[in-house]
C-alpha cells in the first residue's frame, strides 16, 4: 500500500512539473512573437504617438510578458578634459579626484623616489587613453619620448601614449615650457639629482589656436641676441656647453604673437623624435653644436634649411642667427626656408 501511495505521490508530481515546464515555455514562445512582432512594425518604441497597434503589443508585452521598455534618455557623455587644466603631476602617489597613471623607471634606484610618481586626470571627465611604456613605444598608438640626456638610467625608452585618434597633441622638453604651446606640466622629481627640475610635458589640443592666421615666412619671424622680443614669442636657443663669455644664455628665435603658433622646438641633445628636425651646425665652433636642432611638427608646412657660410640663394628668405660675442664665426650662420607651396606657380 505504501509503495503504491508512493508512486502516485511521485507521478503526480511528475506531472505538475511537466505540467508547469510546458505552460512556461508555452507563455515564453508567446512573449517571444509578441516582441518580435512589436519590433518588426514599432521601430520607435518610445515615440510618444505611437500606433494604436503599437500600444496595444507594448501593453502586452509589459503586463503579460514583464518586458519593460526603457525610455529613459541615455545618460550625457562624460565632460571632456581641457588641456592643461584637467591633468596634473604628482611625485607623492595617486591624487584625490583623479585617475593616475604610474610613471616609472626600473632601472632608477629606490633612493631616487620613482615608485609614487603619477601622472593624473579629474575623474568622471572623458578617459584620456593614457599608457605608459619604459620599453619603446607601443604600437598602434601615438606615443611621445619622455627623456632626460643627463639621466644615467635607461630613459631613451621611456614612452608616453595615448590613441591615434586623441586629440591631445603632446610634445617633451627636458629643458624648460616650451613657448607657443596650450600650456605646460612640469615632472619633477627632487630626489633625482639628473636634473629632474626643468622638464615638461607640454601641449595643445587639435583647433587650438585655429582663430589665428599661420605665421607667414620669413616675415613673422626673428632672431634675437638680447633676450625675447616684445610682441613675439620666444623660444630659448642654448647650447650648455658654450662658456659664459659667449653669451648664448640671452639668444632667442621668435614668432609674432598674433600668429598661430608653430609649435617649434630646441633640441641640444639630438634630433626629437617623430618630429621635422632641422640640425643648427657650427663646424668652427668647439662647444658640441653637431646635435643641436630646431624641429617643427611632421605635419609644419615650414621647410628649414639650415646654412653655416651665408644666405641659401632661391629659398623663401633666410634669417641669420648672429652672436657677436661668440668667436667662432657666428656671424655669417642664416636659418633659410620656405612654406608648401612656395612658387608652385
Amino acid at each position: 500500500m505504501f509503495r503504491i501511495v508512493l508512486i502516485i505521490v511521485i507521478t503526480t508530481a511528475f506531472l505538475v512539473q511537466t505540467f508547469g515546464a510546458a505552460k512556461a515555455d508555452k507563455k515564453t514562445k508567446k512573449c517571444d512573437k509578441i516582441q518580435k512582432n512589436f519590433t518588426k512594425k514599432c521601430k520607435n518604441p518610445c515615440d510618444e504617438n505611437l500606433s494604436k497597434k503599437c500600444r496595444k503589443l507594448k501593453k502586452k508585452l509589459e503586463s503579460k510578458c514583464k518586458i519593460v521598455i526603457d525610455c529613459s534618455p541615455p545618460p550625457p557623455p562624460p565632460k571632456k578634459l581641457a588641456w592643461p587644466g584637467d591633468f596634473r603631476w604628482s611625485f607623492a602617489g595617486d591624487v584625490a579626484g583623479y585617475n593616475c597613471l604610474k610613471v616609472e623607471e626600473p632601472a632608477e634606484p629606490a633612493s631616487h623616489t620613482w615608485g609614487d610618481n603619477r601622472f593624473c586626470w579629474k575623474t568622471g571627465m572623458n578617459d584620456p587613453g593614457f599608457r605608459w611604456s619604459y620599453a619603446g613605444p607601443i604600437a598602434g598608438m601615438r606615443c611621445t619620448r619622455i627623456f632626460e640626456p643627463a639621466d644615467p638610467h635607461t630613459w631613451a625608452d621611456n614612452y608616453l601614449c595615448v590613441p591615434k585618434n586623441s586629440d591631445l597633441i603632446l610634445s617633451w622638453s627636458y629643458a624648460g615650457p616650451i613657448p607657443g604651446e596650450q600650456g605646460c606640466i612640469q615632472w619633477k622629481e627632487g630626489a633625482d639629482p639628473h636634473t629632474w627640475n626643468d622638464n615638461y610635458l607640454c601641449g595643445h589640443q587639435a583647433g587650438f589656436e585655429s582663430h589665428k592666421s599661420p605665421a607667414q615666412w620669413p616675415q613673422d619671424f626673428a632672431w634675437s641676441f638680447a633676450g625675447p622680443l616684445a610682441g613675439y614669442t620666444c623660444l630659448a636657443i642654448a647650447e650648455p656647453a658654450e662658456p659664459k663669455s659667449t653669451t648664448w644664455g640671452d639668444n632667442f628665435f621668435c614668432v609674432k604673437s598674433d600668429k598661430a603658433s608653430p609649435f617649434m622646438q630646441w633640441s641640444f641633445a639630438g634630433a626629437i623624435q617623430h618630429r621635422k628636425c632641422t640640425r643648427i651646425f657650427e663646424p668652427a665652433d668647439p662647444h658640441t653644436w653637431n646635435d643641436n636642432y630646431l624641429c617643427v611638427p611632421k605635419d609644419s608646412d615650414l621647410v628649414l634649411s639650415w646654412s653655416y657660410a651665408g644666405p641659401i640663394p632661391g629659398e623663401q628668405g633666410c634669417i641669420q642667427w648672429k652672436e657677436g660675442a661668440d668667436p667662432h664665426t657666428w656671424n655669417d650662420n642664416y636659418l633659410c626656408g620656405h612654406q608648401a607651396g612656395f612658387e608652385s606657380h
